[in-house]
């Protein structure tokens, strides 16, 4: 979301989240303007799904999982639509840990008032069994999938290779120090 958009005063501990969330918004602006022609209809707004579950999911393991971040800053990205708040109240509950987008488990998107073949778990389908969801291109969000939910680097934890790098160069300075 644009500088410009964005409502109220940056809570304290925004400033943390402001340059990979601003990466993301870039990498999104260029992924929509980028032309998409050989793709089939549904397969040139993946990026728009991913990168958008990307950076709820930034946000959401720095604050849950990492606590990096305080329930203001949390707050303050759902409300100005920095993250998507359903997704993340979704991640909350047990069996949605890994939901890829909430249009997914929505039963009206889909024949027979089932969901889409991602949330399907891994192990009840046949071995040769390719999974792909037509709408978000999500290779399985169902628990006990692989990790990386997309196959690309939008199925990265940001959060985990931020707080590495972070541990690494703590031990680098201290190691320098110890000199």
């Amino acid at each position: 979301m644009s500088k410009f958009a964005r409502k109220g005063k940056q809570p304290a501990g925004f400033e943390y989240l402001e340059q990979t969330l601003e990466v993301l918004e870039n990498e999104l602006r260029d992924k929509i303007n980028e032309p998409h022609e050989g793709k089939r209809r549904t397969e040139s707004i993946w990026p728009v799904h991913q990168i958008n579950w990307q950076r709820s999911r930034y946000v959401y393991d720095m604050h849950y999982k990492y606590g990096k971040v305080d329930k203001k800053v949390l707050d303050y990205c759902v409300r100005n639509k920095i993250v998507d708040g359903s997704l993340i109240a979704k991640w909350k509950k047990a069996g949605y840990e890994r939901l890829c987008s909430t249009y997914v488990i929505n039963t009206r998107n889909y024949n027979f008032g089932t969901v889409s073949i991602c949330r399907v778990p891994p192990q009840s389908l046949g071995d040769d069994q390719v999974v792909e969801c037509p709408t978000t291109g999500c290779r399985g969000c169902a628990s006990g999938g692989q990790r990386n939910i997309f196959g690309n680097k939008y199925g990265q934890s940001l959060a985990k290779i931020q707080i590495l790098r972070e541990q690494r160069e703590q031990r680098e300075a201290a190691a320098a120090g110890a000199r």
